[in-house]
């Protein structure tokens, strides 16, 4: 079941006993786990119902004793348990025995991130329940998504500014949602929100951070593009979530390339890339810095990195740098 699908269950039909959220898609999950609390749980009741735990913190066993329990108020006894992917085998076979025959009075919602070695339990709540899946929106669908968004909060976002705030924020739900809601606090009474608007609000995050380190690299800047990267690991971002970030950029900057090279207008380059014009205008400098023997090497060097991020046991900050260092030398 998609996420409509289950907001439309939710409406029309009774909770059922057990609910498994998969997906990496933790902003939307919570939505529906509010969706189920408003159904399931008087607002006088939520100091006594509604409880939340994570795998880590908890045991089976104690799910089933609360699941157990007779709720105050009436209803049902609503519980859920998240990141269940974290317990171990004999854990989750606890769970699994409860789901074929689950108490009538309860309702438990348990989420995972990764569906992978939960076959068995998956199958035991399809028996039992529903299974919903959590797909966040992938790189061409976001600025849709946040236009989306942006009208559930009385708001008319812009082509050109949802483009924008997705190169500015990226991929991060949370993130996209809070900077949406600082927009529109500083929109206030206009419902239009333009690219001005996003560039006076949102502060560019991980997106413009690594299109700067890469604009240095282009430009031979070996101590910038240094800075760059140590000023994103000192921020905390992890450095596989730089290196993908950083193969994001190379992938864009040779589609961008490839697309000068056939002749093709900027407006079809931003249509295969999911980009928009405005957008693709900032990587048209950007291609003309790296050759397309430098930008296969980029991509070779960091399949390598990212092997021996995963694999070496080096430090990984110490990884990355050496991979900016090669890239400047070789560019």
């Amino acid at each position: 079941m998609l996420l409509n699908e289950f907001f439309d269950h939710v409406k029309q039909a009774s909770p059922a006993p057990v609910y498994l959220f998969t997906g990496n898609a933790e902003l939307l999950m919570e939505e529906a786990w509010k969706k189920l609390l408003d159904k399931i749980v008087p607002e006088k009741a939520r100091r006594f119902n509604g409880e939340r735990l994570t795998a880590r913190d908890c045991l089976a066993a104690q799910v089933l004793e609360r699941l157990s329990t007779l709720p105050m108020f009436g209803g049902r006894q609503l519980l859920m348990v998240q990141h269940i992917e974290e317990w171990p085998r004999d854990e989750r076979q606890i769970l699994e025995t409860y789901i074929r025959r689950p108490h009538p009075t309860a309702c438990l919602v348990l989420t995972a991130l990764q569906r992978k070695g939960l076959d068995k339990l998956e199958a035991a709540v399809k028996s039992a329940g529903i299974v919903v899946q959590f797909s966040g929106p992938t790189e061409k669908d976001a600025p849709r998504w946040l236009q989306e968004r942006a009208r559930t909060l009385g708001k008319q976002l812009t082509p050109q500014a949802a483009f924008f705030l997705f190169e500015q924020v990226g991929l991060d739900l949370h993130c996209l949602e809070m900077e949406l809601e600082k927009l529109s606090i500083y929109v206030g009474d206009r419902t239009r929100i333009d690219v001005e608007d996003v560039g006076e609000v949102v502060s560019a995050q991980r997106s413009y951070s690594v299109f700067e380190l890469l604009r240095h690299v282009g430009l031979h800047q070996t101590n910038q593009a240094v800075h760059s990267l140590r000023n994103l690991v000192l921020s905390g971002e992890a450095p596989l979530a730089i290196l993908a970030l950083l193969a994001r950029q190379i992938r864009l900057v040779w589609q961008v390339k490839d697309g000068l090279q056939r002749g093709l207008a900027l407006a079809q380059i931003a249509q295969g890339t999911g980009l928009s014009p405005f957008v693709v205008k900032n990587y048209v400098q950007q291609a003309s810095q790296f050759s397309e023997s430098v930008l296969l090497h980029a991509h070779q060097a960091l399949r390598n990195a990212d092997i021996a991020i995963k694999s070496s046991g080096s430090a990984p900050e110490m990884i990355l740098e050496c991979l900016v260092l090669d890239l400047c030398q070789r560019n």
